[in-house]
């Protein structure tokens, strides 16, 4: 298996692992065992008519979802761990939290059932939270938003510096405690944007206090009077705080469950990443998927750490989450994570996803559990 002679991000030429070798693989995070994933990604919907288009899924666009049926597919498809939003990016659970909305009717209890079921299939479970949005709270507590992050896109990102990210660790902890899932996934760990190493900090309520702190000057009333430099430190001050916060909140609900964080990364090495606490500490790696950003996490790992590359996913990024690719990176010692949109009520992907979850279901047959 793998590709001839693959090329890092520099150019350079990529060893491949010897999977016949035992001392190889057990060197490996995962013992030379990849996680093969596939997520029914439920924070949307896909609509065909009355014309294309993927929109954030209301909440009960999922809530008839059967268990079972979602449990077998994922099963059938060839996982080696299951998967299941616990709260969506869109502000709902699909669990009976109190800390709040649920889907409605039985989807308030979609979660626990096909958590039940892997428990007794003996699967691992990867659940998923988002840590830089909620569409309902960003709409309630708009004072918790970061100023201009409505321009790039129209729920706006929620601060790290706000209560939001007291709501979002209780909520952690509370869903542990019930829920004592194998991993989390954090998706969307940014500051203001998608784009967030780009992304120049805002004056607010909220930042002037972590901005004397971390700055060493009053927070100014003008964005102009922040320099580049001290939009950069700021950043990575604060994102450090709330990935600590995680951290600490993950460990009270369930010390065993491991943490990946998925930002998305645009290019290797961005400022805002280089020797960040959540890049060396996290226990897992996550790329939405160009080969110079798996490269570059590959080259960056620490041992404890694995990497997750995606090979399904958005269909319309050329160069990004290429099932085309999973040969070369099996040979590189990733995990896999791939997802689909479906179109309500049907959990299942998207006929446009076809061809290429088709590739992946076959790849889950090959590579070994």
């Amino acid at each position: 298996m793998g590709t001839a002679n693959p090329r890092d991000c520099n150019g350079n030429a990529s060893p491949l692992l010897n999977r016949e070798d035992p001392a190889e693989m057990r060197s490996l995070p995962d013992n030379g065992k990849p996680i093969k994933l596939f997520c029914c990604d439920l924070n949307w919907a896909f609509f065909d008519s009355p014309f294309e288009s993927v929109v954030p899924a209301a909440p009960q666009d999922w809530a008839f979802v059967n268990p079972d049926e979602y449990f077998q597919w994922h099963k059938d498809f060839g996982v080696s761990i299951m998967f299941l939003q616990a709260f969506t990016f869109d502000g709902y659970a699909f669990y009976p939290t109190k800390l709040g909305a649920l889907a409605p009717g039985p989807g308030g209890m979609l979660f626990p059932r096909v958590f039940d079921l892997s428990r007794k299939a003996g699967m691992p479970f990867m659940a998923y939270f988002c840590a830089g949005a909620d569409l309902i709270m960003s709409s309630m507590r708009d004072v918790w938003v970061v100023p201009t992050s409505r321009n790039y896109n129209y729920w706006g990102y929620l601060a790290p510096e706000s209560p939001w990210t007291d709501l979002l660790c209780a909520r952690i902890e509370e869903f542990l405690h019930l829920y004592p899932a194998e991993w989390i996934i954090f998706d969307w760990f940014v500051y203001g944007s998608l784009f967030p190493d780009e992304f120049a900090v805002q004056p607010a309520w909220f930042v002037k206090k972590p901005f004397k702190n971390i700055i060493g000057r009053d927070m100014p009333g003008n964005a102009l009077e922040i320099t580049p430099e001290e939009s950069l430190k700021y950043k990575r001050g604060v994102l450090a705080r709330q990935f600590y916060r995680i951290q600490e909140a993950v460990d009270k609900g369930n010390r065993g469950t491991k943490i990946a964080f998925n930002v998305p990364y645009r290019r290797p090495a961005e400022s805002l990443w280089i020797n960040h606490p959540m890049l060396n500490e996290s226990d897992m790696l996550c790329a939405e998927s160009s080969d110079a950003i798996v490269e570059w996490l590959l080259s960056i790992r620490k041992p404890h750490q694995r990497v997750m590359t995606t090979i399904l996913g958005r269909p319309d990024d050329k160069g990004v989450c290429d099932p085309n690719t999973w040969r070369k990176w099996y040979a590189r010692g990733c995990d896999f994570f791939a997802y689909a949109w479906g179109t309500p009520p049907d959990f299942r992907p998207n006929h446009i996803y076809a061809a290429n979850a088709e590739i992946v279901r076959q790849a889950y047959k090959e590579i070994p559990s």
